[in-house]
């Protein structure tokens, strides 16, 4: 009897973490320090660049200069 307590536990246990959250449906918060039409003009130019060598990768830590 205790055995299948144990597995009862365990069964709900697991179901609940693999039950999905309310967190993974929950929309891409807006942040203030991020310019939302800065960051859409960027992904544009990566998106419309004639080659790769034209969107190198430049920012803080990587050593280049934009």
């Amino acid at each position: 009897m205790g055995v299948i307590a144990v597995i009862a536990v365990l069964l709900v246990a697991l179901g609940w973490f693999l039950w999905p959250s309310k967190t993974a449906t929950v929309p891409r918060r807006e942040r203030a320090d991020v310019d939302e039409a800065e960051l859409e003009a960027a992904e544009r130019d990566v998106q419309d660049a004639a080659d790769q060598d034209s969107v190198r990768d430049w920012g803080p830590g990587t050593g280049q200069a934009p």
